[in-house]
């Protein structure tokens, strides 16, 4: 059986979603590993891949604290013997950060059910509207395959078997719902987000499997 490890927080964006369906389907073995309980190496984990998902927290320019510091050196050493790593949101963020790329804070946070413009080594699957909830934009590391941008960032990259995905495939209407009530956030994109997702959730998972299946063959 094979084996993932999901790194996320404890109690705030650690659901799965689309992305647990997925381990299901795929018969993966799922380990979690919390932020809250880690030390800086996860030498004693076993794993065929690492999941890095999203964080209220920053590895941006100027507002990185230590503990997000030693996540991105705990990347840096999980990818650099060239392990499989699919990084969300912030998990995104944190391998360019530890691959020499560079994460800046934005004015404004952005929230979207949107599509991307893309390369043209972009795969199909990346076609289509995804999720995105982010006040942190990438600039891929030099040297990275950029697949896919927004107006103000790099948003799915790759980096030999490591993969950064700003979007949050694993989102759904529900999801985004409790995040929402859990940062005390109810404005109009949120709104638009949830419908977005709500009207297309059975698409939405598809192709986020379809995705993670093309990750998983291709690294």
């Amino acid at each position: 059986m094979k084996r993932a490890i999901v790194l996320s927080h404890r109690a705030v964006a650690h659901e799965l979603g689309n992305i647990g369906s997925w381990f299901e389907l795929r018969d993966y073995e799922v380990e979690h590993v919390y932020r809250e309980d880690m030390s800086v190496s996860l030498d004693h984990v076993e794993g065929d891949i690492l999941f890095v998902l999203g964080s209220p927290t920053s590895v941006a320019d100027g507002y990185c604290l230590a503990p997000a510091q030693q996540e991105i050196e705990l990347v840096r050493q999980w990818v650099s013997i060239g392990r499989q790593f699919v990084g969300i949101c912030f998990g995104a963020q944190v391998l360019a950060c530890a691959l020499g790329g560079s994460v800046r804070r934005m004015d404004n946070t952005f929230r979207a059910f949107t599509e991307m413009t893309l390369k043209p080594s972009a795969p199909e699957v990346v076609q289509g509207s995804w999720a995105v909830w982010h006040e942190d934009a990438i600039t891929a590391p030099v040297g990275a395959e950029v697949m896919a941008r927004l107006p103000h960032a790099d948003t799915v990259f790759r980096v030999g078997n490591a993969w950064g995905i700003q979007p949050h495939i694993e989102f759904t209407g529900d999801i985004v719902e409790r995040l929402a009530t859990t940062f005390k956030v109810d404005t109009p994109d949120v709104v638009a987000l949830v419908d977005g997702l709500r009207a297309t959730e059975s698409d939405h998972s598809q192709r986020t499997h379809q995705l993670l299946d093309y990750i998983c063959s291709n690294s």
